[in-house]
């Protein structure tokens, strides 16, 4: 195995595209949110908050980009049953789905995430913002 591997990262233009893409699908949708976007070791590197977002989703969001950041999978994957005792056990961890891990060749690179609003619009603006990266 080799001491040293390339990877990818995530660089603050494709950030501030993803919040772009997320701001503009939450306009067509008459919502307001929160986006946040993490690098592949959970750090913030990207936030916004919409002009009359809910103040939690800050917060909430935030968890949500780490959770599918660290997990390298969307939230709101875990059984409801397992639910508590991961977001005990690893803190920052939630099953609120509108979080979705940004990944480059297999790698996950980081996650974005959306929140503030009702679960699917969530959703569908987090998946936008992902969408705004080419694939």
């Amino acid at each position: 195995m080799a001491d040293i591997v390339p990877t990818h990262r995530l660089t603050h233009e494709a950030s501030l595209k993803m919040l772009a893409a997320g701001v503009a699908k939450a306009d067509a949708l008459g919502c307001k949110v929160s986006l946040a976007v993490v690098d592949q070791s959970c750090r913030l590197i990207a936030f916004l908050m919409m002009d009359g977002a809910r103040h939690f989703s800050i917060v909430t969001t935030q968890r949500k980009a780490i959770t599918a950041a660290s997990q390298r999978l969307p939230t709101g994957y875990a059984p409801e049953e397992n639910a508590l005792s991961m977001a005990v056990r690893m803190g920052d961890f939630t099953n609120v789905p509108g979080g979705f891990p940004v990944e480059v060749d297999g790698e996950v690179i980081g996650a974005v995430a959306a929140g503030g609003a009702k679960i699917e619009q969530d959703v569908e603006v987090a998946k936008a913002a992902l969408a705004a990266l080419p694939s």
